[in-house]
């Protein structure tokens, strides 16, 4: 009976310990909570759009009880600096989060996520001085300053709160019925609305980015792999191709809807429209993209992986690429780049370069680069492939094309739009907005003279020349969001041209190739299926190639849905 009456009052002194943590620390548990709740409240309620309320109450209540019990365990231990260091460490953590998540939320309309965490890691200085200049810049720190001014304020007003309680009996029964009340929450959550835990709709800033980072490194992790692990010897099960020269201009960062020849009212690509008033073109009209970032297109729009084979990126490298197929179907393979050559930890682009027979860069861009070179830098580059070039050809030509910061990618001669210019309704936008917009109309001005010059150099060969971005962007559609991310992209940064150029021994010799191809430009396209289309129109099979996903097949899907990240693309915000 003594040892039972010892543990009776070692557990009272226990729980006498723990109310008196939560007495005397409500204001941390204040701050504590709201600096982790409003990431949460901000995305079921951009995300949902006020639909499912129940769900946020229910978790609001039991984030609650969680930071409060975290706050109990900080009091129960016995050093007192070990206390006041963990408790300072995890206010300035979320804080700190706080931030970074304000900062993605207002640029990008998204929290952060592994791809936004995989850009800052493969970025090299160049790429993080424009990053600074087009996203932060001086307002950036000075807003960053107010926030981290207003959290410590905060935290000197609400670190002397108390709790004090009318009754002693109130006391002791309020704070186990409370806490109880929140493990009910969980567990209501865990099996009522499992699908938002399955999703990490329901995490905290710090689990969010902790599992995005291992998310992101292990990706990287990946890249390093690719050499040994991925498919290198595709099965050709026919091959009765006979086009010469076939050439994939890769875009970057240009929306649809933003360019003359799909309806914008500025004139921003007169090259183009003379080719389609000339029946020189196939303009595809409904394309989107399957990922918003250059990174994760890229797995998808070169390999047969697809939204409905590879989850999250995973194992992409497994499936066969088309650089590997057109190499094994008897074409030279070229990847010529204005891009990168190499991040910090490598890139998905840098692997399909390795994987083709000759890759040229226009620079090698590291810590002592310049600050960007124009993309009619590949002409070189393009002219010496030509020179060398006999029997069947494939190239890739890698643009930057209107890639941020806009101003960077185009010529001063190339200087047509002014913030004036930029038509309804985005004339009410304030002057730094119209300026930026304009400047993404000159950057897609001197890309169609890059792209119409490209072609131009294929015109007496027979050759079929595909133009397409990687994804689209976000140009103040929606408020402040401008720019691409991948965590949560909006149609604009979904919707991208598709252009199909034939030259004229190309249509001369293949009338049923471009029938088609002109036969399909209606029907709704997402790249990750490109590869089929591709194979289809050279004659070139492998045992994974479908006819329902080329567009240009009798056997076409048109009905299947469109899902980019689980959500059917109709669904997104435009």
């Amino acid at each position: 009976m003594l040892q039972v009456g010892r543990i009776k009052a070692a557990l009272i002194r226990l729980w006498a310990k723990a109310q008196q943590a939560v007495e005397q620390n409500i204001g941390a548990i204040t701050l504590l909570y709201l600096l982790n709740v409003f990431t949460i409240v901000w995305h079921h309620l951009y995300l949902y759009q006020g639909q499912q309320l129940d769900v946020l109450a229910i978790y609001a209540v039991f984030l609650l009880a969680a930071v409060t019990l975290y706050s109990i365990l900080l009091g129960l231990l016995p050093s007192r600096p070990l206390r006041r260091g963990l408790l300072y460490a995890s206010l300035f953590i979320s804080a700190l989060l706080g931030a970074l998540e304000c900062f993605s939320i207002y640029n990008y309309r998204a929290l952060v996520g592994a791809g936004i965490i995989t850009a800052v890691l493969q970025t090299n200085p160049h790429e993080a001085g424009e990053f600074w200049q087009k996203y932060v810049g001086f307002t950036g720190v000075f807003l960053s300053a107010v926030f981290a001014l207003g959290c410590v304020l905060l935290w000197r007003r609400v670190r002397h709160w108390r709790l004090s309680f009318p009754s002693r009996r109130l006391r002791s029964r309020l704070l186990p019925s409370f806490l109880a009340l929140g493990a009910g929450m969980g567990i209501w959550l865990l099996y009522s609305y499992q699908s938002f835990i399955v999703n990490a709709d329901l995490d905290v800033s710090f689990v969010r980015v902790s599992r995005s980072a291992q998310v992101a490194l292990s990706n990287m992790r990946s890249y390093e792999e690719l050499r040994t692990k991925a498919a290198t010897e595709p099965e050709i099960t026919e091959n009765r191709s006979t086009v010469p020269y076939v050439v994939f201009i890769l875009g970057e960062s240009t929306a649809r809807n933003r360019l003359h020849l799909y309806g914008y009212p500025l004139d921003n690509t007169p090259n183009l429209d003379e080719l389609n008033r000339k029946g020189e073109l196939a303009v595809f009209r409904d394309v989107i993209a399957p990922q918003g970032a250059t990174a994760a297109v890229l797995r998808e729009l070169f390999t047969f992986a697809d939204a409905e084979n590879t989850k999250d990126g995973e194992g992409w490298y497994k499936h066969n690429n088309l650089v590997d197929i057109m190499g094994r179907a008897g074409y030279r393979t070229y990847w010529l780049s204005n891009q990168e050559s190499s991040g910090i930890w490598g890139s998905v682009s840098q692997f399909f370069a390795e994987r083709s027979e000759i890759s040229r860069y226009t620079q090698l861009r590291e810590s002592h680069e310049e600050s960007g070179r124009l993309d009619e830098e590949l002409f070189p580059l393009v002219d010496e492939a030509l020179a060398q070039g006999t029997g069947k050809n494939f190239y890739v030509l890698h643009l930057m094309g209107t890639h941020s910061l806009y101003y960077l990618r185009f010529p001063y001669i190339f200087t047509k739009f002014t913030a004036a210019d930029v038509p309804p309704p985005q004339d009410e936008l304030s002057e730094d907005k119209r300026t930026e917009i304009a400047q993404y109309e000159n950057a897609i001005f001197y890309n169609d003279f890059v792209v119409s010059s490209l072609i131009g150099k294929f015109r007496d060969k027979e050759a079929l020349v595909i133009y397409l971005p990687d994804h689209g962007e976000a140009l103040y559609e929606h408020g402040s969001v401008s720019g691409h991310v991948e965590e949560a992209p909006n149609a604009e940064m979904l919707e991208v041209p598709l252009i199909f150029w034939g030259s004229p021994s190309f249509r001369e010799r293949h009338p049923e190739k471009w029938a088609a191809l002109q036969g399909a430009v209606e029907r709704p396209y997402m790249t990750d299926d490109m590869i089929h289309t591709l194979l289809d129109i050279l004659d070139i099979r492998t045992p994974e190639w479908e006819a329902g996903k080329s567009v240009v097949n009798e056997a076409f899907d048109a009905g299947r849905a469109r899902i980019v990240q689980g959500r059917d693309y109709r669904s997104l915000s435009r």
